[in-house]
């Protein structure tokens, strides 16, 4: 079995810290980038690993729907 370590009395992080993750316009900035078409199509462009996994999965499907079936 695992032992699990907790930290029961941690101490609070200091203000700076807290104040550090509280990004509002930041987390705006993200969504909106990437929440439209354009941050999308960014998105994709930046990560060919993506794009190159969804044009493999259309080339795919469009063997399958315009290929003929062989019977023996």
């Amino acid at each position: 079995m695992t032992k699990l370590k907790v930290n029961i009395n941690k101490p609070q992080p200091p203000l700076e810290v807290i104040h550090k993750y509280r990004d509002f316009g930041g987390l705006m900035q993200q969504y909106s980038k990437y929440y439209r078409t354009d941050g999308i199509r960014h998105m994709l462009y930046n990560d060919r690993r993506k794009l190159v996994y969804i044009v493999i999965i259309i080339v795919f499907i469009l063997l399958m729907l315009f290929s003929d079936d062989i019977s023996l």
